[in-house]
């Protein structure tokens, strides 16, 4: 009987105490606004035609959809695309995000000669030569959720710390 009660008393002191201590007339201060989120981890996309590794910013986790094929756009002969999820349910469509073509080495030295920019060579492997194009505008409204989680996926996928790289296996 005795134990229960002076654990009683010392739960109330407890309490007393720590209830004293938030009057004491000043506020929490508020978050800093500045504050960025947590970066999510790097993680790895296989790429199995390719016999590779695409490694992702964090945040575009669970936040796209992987289109790996065949295509000859602009002297191409295979493509893998990232589409961000949409979502049927709040009626927002999916988007083209990020396309990687790759070319044999003879095509892309031809193509690269007349192109302004759109391509970017990232690497080269086996006598191909991989390239990125990004979108360069959101596609979705102003401050809408879908807005707001492509704008952090591209600059996170732009950013001077991007992890964004290819490794073949």
């Amino acid at each position: 009987m005795f134990a229960l009660s002076r654990r009683a008393a010392l739960v109330a002191l407890a309490t007393l105490v720590s209830s004293a201590a938030c009057r004491d007339g000043t506020k929490a201060p508020a978050p800093d606004a500045s504050a960025q989120a947590p970066l999510l981890p790097p993680f790895q996309q296989e790429i199995a035609s390719q016999k590779a590794e695409l490694t992702l910013p964090g945040s575009w986790k669970y936040g796209y959809k992987m289109a790996d094929k065949p295509d000859t756009t602009a002297g191409a002969f295979h493509a893998i695309e990232f589409y961000y999820g949409g979502d049927s349910l709040t009626k927002v469509p999916r988007s083209m995000l990020l396309v990687i073509r790759v070319y044999k080495q003879a095509a892309w030295d031809k193509i690269s000669k007349g192109q302004t920019t759109v391509s970017t060579k990232f690497a080269e492997h086996d006598g191909n030569v991989y390239a990125f194009s990004i979108r360069t505008s959101n596609p979705y409204p102003l401050n809408t959720a879908a807005a707001l989680r492509v704008d952090a996926m591209m600059m996170d996928l732009t950013g001077p710390a991007t992890p964004f790289r290819i490794e073949f296996k």
